[in-house]
């Protein structure tokens, strides 16, 4: 990895692990895609490691457009044990081909409803639901992950039935 960045210069043999916090930051803030591959497989490889906790560290001070959330996004992807094209709700939606606002009048609420569950680190399990439901999917279980950062798969078949009930009799829900 070679890179030189503000007044920090890394040669030929440096590696990941080498990079400091400044110079992940000068990466992070680059706009070159091409540094940011070795350090985004590195997270990857080991998301509870000293590289992936330096990254989540300069990534609470970043301020770049989108920038950070992708990379917390990122974190949490492989944290979680999750495939690295796992989708998030807007994802999955654009990937779809439909706009916020077609997935609003199948659910029956408004665009910008619709952009706080995407956005949201917690959304209700019904809007939840309702916004899979709009996507053409129902949800059957949820990935938690514990303290230690493994993944679990969580199934709640008392609270699945009464959501799904619930879910089947909004009007607003796409059938």
């Amino acid at each position: 990895m070679t890179a030189t960045f503000r007044h920090l210069d890394y040669g030929p043999h440096a590696t990941v692990p080498d990079v400091g916090a400044a110079g992940l930051q000068a990466i992070l803030d680059g706009r070159d895609v091409a540094a940011w591959r070795p350090l985004l497989r590195h997270v990857r490889d080991d998301p509870w490691g000293p590289v992936a906790r330096r990254v989540e560290q300069v990534v609470d001070h970043l301020e770049s457009y989108g920038t950070a959330a992708a990379l917390r996004a990122w974190l949490v992807r492989c944290r979680a044990g999750l495939p690295a094209d796992a989708q998030t709700l807007a994802e999955h939606r654009d990937a779809g081909g439909r706009s916020q606002r077609q997935v609003a009048a199948a659910m029956g609420v408004s665009q910008a409803q619709v952009a706080r569950v995407e956005g949201s680190a917690n959304p209700t399990l019904r809007s939840l639901a309702r916004h899979l439901s709009a996507l053409g999917m129902r949800p059957v279980a949820l990935v938690a992950v514990d303290e230690g950062g493994s993944a679990r798969i969580v199934r709640w078949p008392a609270l699945r039935s009464r959501l799904i009930a619930q879910v089947a009799q909004d009007p607003h829900v796409a059938r």
